[in-house]
């Protein structure tokens, strides 16, 4: 893996920045409708709406990636890690082996003990 960091060597904002950003093109909500389900489309929520359920009931990965426990990324400079398994979405990990990277699918749970997915586009592998 070349930077944990992704992308790599962006410039950071301040806080201060990145909500006056936000604020610019902000638009406030005027008006709000009540409508059903199959007639909502092209409009968004007024307010937020919450499960009552984990769906999914695990934490899975949003993208294609090599999973790892962060810690093994904070040395300087290339980090590489040996590929200790294969995970797609619906297969069981199995628990995840510190100073290994694991090969990881949209949708397939973390193995226990990651807790951080590198994109594949930030990686070299072979």
């Amino acid at each position: 893996m070349s930077d944990p960091c992704y992308p790599p060597h962006a410039a950071l904002l301040t806080v201060d920045e990145a909500l006056a950003r936000l604020l610019a093109h902000a638009r406030p909500v005027t008006a709000t409708l009540n409508l059903s389900i199959s007639t909502a489309l092209g409009h968004v929520l007024a307010e937020a709406i919450n499960s009552p359920l984990a769906v999914p009931p695990w934490d899975n990965s949003a993208m294609d990636g090599f999973a790892v426990a962060h810690r093994d990324l904070l040395q300087q400079g290339q980090v590489t890690l040996p590929i200790s398994q294969r995970i797609a979405a619906g297969e069981a990990p199995a628990p995840h082996v510190g100073g290994t990277a694991a090969r990881i699918f949209t949708g397939a749970p973390l193995p226990s003990g990651a807790d951080t997915v590198v994109p594949q586009e930030a990686c070299e592998y072979n």
